[in-house]
């Protein structure tokens, strides 16, 4: 029997699992097809059905990629084996893939369903699948950082707390250092600056056997936090040292995935120098980003939004509003929670230029016109020379 039987047109289990997912995260044919690794034709025949697909091992992989229970396009538990190394590796990718096109609602769903099957089925004594637990927490703390707000940090630290406790259990330093390290950043992200600092220099300082990547993204994190509470020194010392370090990794195949690099160096400069009020080194910065950084979905809402921050900082108000409304567009259209609070805060700026104008231009006319009671009752406009 082949692995594919034409019928005429039904709703079989299959193309209502894929309509439901189209429909659901507003994709064409073209980019399901793609995602799933298989032509257009295929992917309408299969949502039409006019083609029922029987194989199980196809079955099983378009129902992983599609965040479904097996069971739903009829395969039974004895017809099919636990997830495989393989499999869960292919599922990484997939998902960290999702993550660069900023489809993050989508990845938030798979990466829930990926750990559930994975702690179905663990055993302590399995190094290798809790190496692959430990790295699912890691995507799951970050894509929980991308779509919620600071003051539910909480989902993210959840993540990234198991993922240490599953890092020291296989005494894997690089795991462990990423996990120390996003803790310590989602403490800092709550507004509890000191602990986060804690856990960033535990992860500088505990974890000799951390690869490049992992050391490097850290020190980068632990200079963000030094700026926020007013430790210059410390903080271009360790962006120095994330610059150094940035240089010697291939982000592409990085235990970071690609969330450090010598960009996101360059990005962090930029925002921090937009802190610090020094405009022309911020914008350099960025443009060196833009050119570093891979040209994805991503990092161009990143960019967009730093270059905001920068120009509204700078004075340049119109045109930072201008690119702000498109990112607040972007964020919303991908889910970007964590990005759309940055314009929150740029509109917060704004508010405060506004009311500082409006207090200083009311002594401003109060000096040229006098107080409002004499204003009310003088009767004498006054004379222009």
């Amino acid at each position: 029997m082949t692995p594919h039987t034409l019928k005429t047109r039904n709703h079989s289990p299959l193309s209502q699992i894929v309509r439901e997912y189209r429909d659901k995260f507003n994709l064409t044919q073209e980019q399901l097809a793609h995602d799933l690794s298989v032509d257009v034709r295929t992917l309408r025949r299969w949502e039409s059905g006019e083609t029922v697909l029987n194989d199980v091992r196809e079955l099983r992989r378009v129902a992983d990629l599609l965040g479904a229970e097996p069971e739903r396009l009829g395969i039974t538990k004895s017809t099919y084996t636990a997830v495989t190394l393989e499999q869960v590796d292919s599922m990484l990718e997939h998902i960290w893939y999702l993550i660069d096109v900023a489809r993050s609602m989508e990845a938030d769903m798979l990466i829930t369903k990926l750990i559930q099957d994975l702690n179905a089925q663990l055993t302590d004594e399995n190094v290798e699948l809790l190496r692959r637990l430990a790295q699912a927490l890691h995507l799951a703390g970050y894509v929980k950082s991308v779509t919620t707000r600071s003051n539910e940090a909480y989902h993210s630290l959840h993540q990234y707390a198991e993922m240490e406790r599953v890092a020291r259990l296989i005494q894997d330093d690089t795991l462990l250092n990423i996990a120390l390290t996003y803790e310590g950043d989602m403490y800092c992200r709550g507004g509890n600056i000191q602990q986060g600092i804690q856990y960033l220099e535990a992860a500088r300082d505990t974890t000799p056997r951390a690869d490049t990547a992992a050391r490097g993204n850290g020190i980068q994190l632990l200079g963000r936090a030094y700026l926020r509470v007013n430790q210059i020194k410390s903080f271009e010392q360790a962006m120095a040292q994330a610059e150094e370090l940035s240089q010697q990794i291939d982000p592409r195949h990085s235990s970071t995935r690609g969330q450090y690099s010598l960009g996101t160096v360059y990005e962090e400069y930029g925002r921090s120098y937009t802190r610090l009020g020094k405009i022309q080194p911020a914008m350099d910065y960025l443009d060196k980003a833009e050119k570093t950084l891979e040209p994805t979905k991503h990092w161009e809402i990143l960019i967009k939004t730093a270059r905001a921050m920068a120009l509204v900082r700078g004075g340049e108000i119109q045109s930072g509003v201008q690119l702000a409304v498109e990112s607040v567009e972007q964020c919303r259209e991908y889910g970007t929670v964590r990005l759309m609070e940055r314009i929150y805060g740029i509109q917060n700026h704004i508010d405060r230029l506004t009311r500082d104008i409006g207090m200083v231009g009311a002594k401003l006319h109060e000096a040229l016109d006098g107080p409002v009671e004499y204003a009310i009752k003088s009767d004498d406009s006054p004379t222009v020379l």
